[in-house]
């Protein structure tokens, strides 16, 4: 659990959004796919694309549970749930969702 604790900190430095906020997503034997990470969208006002959504994009059938994770600016692991629709789409394919704390 240490290493996914640690990739997922790490991957959720690499975000260019405000709130760095990363996702691992993981198949039916518990092994990692890939992460990917939130990012703001340039091409309209507000909103961006969440982790969770863009690691579904990657891997959309694979995926069995994913792991998200957020940092503030020091590093810090904050608290994080998926938002409302985010957790539609993700209950209505089947899969599991955990953050870390």
């Amino acid at each position: 659990m240490d290493k996914i604790r640690n990739l997922a900190i790490k991957k959720a430095s690499q975000s260019i959004s405000r709130f760095r906020i990363s996702a691992i997503a993981l198949n039916e034997r518990g092994n990692i796919l890939g992460t990917a990470v939130n990012r703001p969208r340039f091409d309209r006002y507000g909103g961006g694309v969440h982790a969770e959504m863009a690691i579904l994009h990657k891997y959309n059938t694979q995926v069995k549970t994913i792991i998200i994770c957020r940092i503030g600016n020091s590093g810090n692991i904050l608290p994080i749930h998926p938002c409302i629709r985010c957790k539609k789409v993700l209950d209505k394919l089947g899969i599991k969702v955990y953050s870390i704390v």
